[in-house]
């Protein structure tokens, strides 16, 4: 599909995903136009590295000089420039689709999961590169180690994170399959839980005859998957491959004795937060090992993984003052963060949150409800719409009004100035703020990541 292609307009590109594509593309020697909504700091990147022509909203020209159009799944079909490519018969393409023609040929390592698939991601990359290896590397965030959310090298080895929204996964062909876990979500395309568990069998049958997949065995769907490849099973609660014994936690990092085949390799200590966290370091283990690293190449990498933007990431740390931002916007992903949150020692913590579309909201509504316990008051954001139109009756407003009427406390806020007013002119002791969501609440986050500067 891009052998002969020469250029390529994005729509979205400033998107975590696409800016990443923009790049891999512009390694290609393939030239790149894009344009937004918004005029972002993957924007602002990709026009400093010389690698895309941007222009802010519609860019009709564009649609006229590229070979082929790519989007993502959050470009609305009404889009101008789509609706122009398809009238000039112009190719279009899915970014999961460009992402699997950049992996082919590839030994390709795909992490999923509703959960914690960008951490993985990244623990699995910083193995490759503490071990003087350099893969190609796609993840849906800011990897520090790279300081970038890709790497382009000769290897055949790529890394990247597999999203399942809409199926997107399915483009690729794995030689390596992770599934983290299996939750509801998306269920504005999946509509339940059952067709979502239908993809993720499908994703593990696109691994290699010759290939593995590596499943959670504490996950009760995950444990579900056939697997016809050779298949590594994970965990700390259930009998597994890799296990994680004798955990201890320190304040919200933890440590623990890796075991493969009931053998004790040896200690590892998470540089990252979170008991959620073992089971991605035991996932990223097992890639590794059928990967033929080590347990010193494994723990090398795992303890000397920075972390990636935006999943606790630390803006503000004082004596009695600790300012914390996460791409938590899944109920069960906010529940995992909050409890790593009261692991701290705070005597109080405020959750900021901004939901993250409104089906999304709709669909999970008890369950942000119900998902907020270790925080003392919840703080409010609009919804962030994403790719869609609002929901009659869906609003943070409301969730908030509910979250009050169930005994929190909670506000609203209708701007990030204001909701940062509240933040900086809050003189009480020992409080930890947490900002919980992944849409563009990361305003609200740089604006303590940009005055630390």
């Amino acid at each position: 599909m891009l052998e002969n292609i020469k250029s390529a307009y994005i729509i979205g590109v400033g998107g975590i995903s696409l800016s990443a594509i923009a790049r891999f593309l512009h390694a290609r020697g393939i030239k790149v136009y894009g344009s937004d909504l918004v005029y972002n700091e993957e924007v602002i990147a990709l026009e400093k590295d010389k690698i895309i022509s941007f222009k802010l909203g519609s860019a009709p020209a564009f649609v006229k000089k590229c070979d082929i159009l790519i989007i993502s799944s959050a470009v609305s079909r009404e889009n101008s420039d789509l609706v122009y490519a398809q009238m000039i018969g112009k190719p279009i393409y899915s970014r999961s689709l460009v992402l699997g023609e950049l992996t082919k040929g590839k030994k390709t390592i795909s992490i999923a999961g509703t959960h914690g698939k960008t951490t993985t991601t990244g623990l699995v990359s910083t193995i490759f590169l503490k071990n003087k290896i350099k893969p190609n590397i796609h993840i849906g965030g800011v990897l520090k180690n790279i300081n970038s959310n890709m790497l382009c090298s000769t290897s055949d080895v790529f890394i990247t994170e597999a999203c399942e929204y809409k199926d997107s996964f399915l483009s690729l062909n794995n030689f390596v399959s992770v599934v983290l876990n299996i939750r509801p979500d998306h269920l504005d395309y999946f509509h339940d839980i059952d067709r979502e568990f239908v993809s993720f069998q499908k994703f593990v049958d696109n691994t290699d005859k010759n290939g593995y997949v590596i499943v959670n065995n504490d996950d009760d769907l995950s444990r579900k998957l056939m697997v016809k490849a050779n298949k590594i099973t994970f965990g700390i609660e259930n009998d597994a491959d890799l296990q994680a014994k004798n955990i201890k936690d320190d304040r919200g990092q933890y440590s623990f004795d890796l075991f493969f085949k009931n053998e004790n390799f040896g200690r590892i200590k998470l540089s990252c937060f979170g008991k959620h966290n073992i089971y991605n370091a035991l996932a990223c283990s097992g890639v590794s090992i059928v990967m033929g690293k080590n347990f010193k190449q494994i723990k090398k990498g795992i303890e000397g993984f920075k972390g990636v933007e935006r999943r606790f990431e630390v803006l503000v740390k004082k004596k009695d003052r600790m300012i914390v931002h996460d791409y938590a916007h899944h109920p069960d992903e906010i529940r995992a963060t909050l409890n790593l949150c009261g692991e701290l020692g705070y005597k109080k913590i405020i959750a900021i949150f901004q939901p993250h579309t409104f089906s999304r909201t709709k669909d999970l509504y008890e369950e942000f409800l119900n998902c907020f316990e270790k925080a003392d008051e919840i703080w409010t954001l609009p919804i962030y719409p994403a790719r869609e139109k609002a929901i009659k009756g869906i609003s943070s407003y409301r969730l908030a009004k509910d979250l009050k009427d169930r005994g929190k406390k909670s506000k609203y806020f209708k701007n990030f100035d204001d909701c940062y007013k509240n933040i900086v002119k809050n003189s009480e002791k020992s409080v930890l703020f947490v900002i919980l969501g992944a849409g563009d609440i990361v305003y609200l986050a740089n604006k303590f990541k940009n005055k630390k500067k």
